[in-house]
């Protein structure tokens, strides 16, 4: 964007992409009648949207028409607001009626009425004072499903670069290698994901984004774990597996008893010791696995170094849980 400041709430955030809308119609969209008027909260976004005017799809291209009209059919959500985008970025249009349009198709979407006020807010500014403009929806999100929406869009992305990351970094390897580390990493992402849902403290509106965004993290630091043995660098430190072992084992006793007679509960949380220990028994399989592609990748270090760097991490990580019990007992 150039020319005014971003006035909505998540200003600052820099994400952007466009999720596919597939509509199938059996004959070209030549113009439909304008939408019906809509009710808004604020008085001023209502008076921007009707000098805007209503949307006229007969000014929009061929694309941006079918997209529109599937938006219209199955606006659960942001639909429309990503068409908004969509035009928005279209530059077969003139630049002042791009962002008229662009203005008239966010007037029909979001999902929460401060988005749509100050979504609305910026691009009429920019219309009124002739700036070009690009739309990104997820810059004006203040709700906690808008949040969840585009933090999975984000990790759409993020999921392209590392696989594009994995092709460049494993491309020398044998045939067997690579279809070692591609199982290794699907087996992680699933850890990841069962972790997040059942172990991970997230909690309130957004518990949603918060657990996509660590799947999404943890994935990258996994990957670069691999990219970094292939390279031949060295862990910082390597625990003796026998301590390890005990030191999880006593950590995992004192949390699981703990649990059993008080869970964790607060809004959109709840971990409980059956959840826990289901996460371990897949952890288990985490580490067989990660562990035996680490050694094969770097024969300097040995199988059962990777299991007690590992185990020690599965120690922190309980031990976060059991700081996160010992702090909200003393509140």
């Amino acid at each position: 964007m150039s020319g005014l400041n971003i006035i909505g709430p998540f200003a600052s955030a820099q994400i952007s992409a466009l999720s596919v809308l597939t509509y199938l119609v059996a004959f070209p969209v030549i113009a439909a009648e304008p939408v019906a008027e809509k009710h808004y909260a604020d008085p001023n976004t209502a008076q921007r949207c009707s000098q805007a005017g209503p949307v006229m799809t007969t000014r929009l291209t061929l694309s941006d028409q079918t997209a529109y009209q599937a938006a219209l059919a199955d606006n659960s959500l942001y639909q429309i607001w990503e068409v908004a985008e969509q035009v928005s970025r279209n530059v077969a249009y003139p630049q002042q009626d791009r962002t008229q349009l662009t203005l008239q198709i966010a007037c029909q979407g979001g999902f929460a009425p401060a988005e749509v006020k100050y979504a609305v807010m910026d691009i009429y500014n920019h219309w009124q004072h002739q700036l070009a403009f690009e739309f990104d929806l997820c810059q004006y999100i203040t709700s906690g499903v808008g949040a969840a929406f585009c933090t999975n869009r984000f990790a759409g992305e993020q999921q392209t670069a590392r696989i594009q990351r994995q092709t460049a970094a494993i491309q020398h390897l044998s045939s067997e290698q690579k279809a070692a580390v591609k199982d290794a990493v699907q087996m992680a992402n699933d850890f990841f994901e069962h972790r997040a849902t059942y172990e991970e403290l997230h909690s309130g509106s957004s518990h949603a984004a918060f657990r996509i965004e660590s799947v999404s993290i943890q994935n990258d630091r996994y990957l670069s774990q691999i990219i970094d043995t292939i390279a031949g660098h060295q862990p910082d430190e390597i625990p003796m597996l026998d301590e390890a072992d005990y030191m999880l084992q006593q950590t995992y006793s004192n949390l699981t008893q703990r649990l059993k007679l008080e869970p964790i509960e607060d809004f959109n949380l709840e971990v409980t010791a059956k959840d826990v220990e289901s996460v371990q028994r897949a952890w288990k399989k985490y580490r067989e696995q990660t562990a035996s592609l680490l050694a094969s990748l770097n024969q300097d270090i040995s199988k059962e170094a990777w299991m007690g760097i590992l185990t020690a991490e599965r120690s922190r990580q309980l031990a976060e849980i059991i700081e996160y019990m010992d702090l909200s007992e003393s509140d």
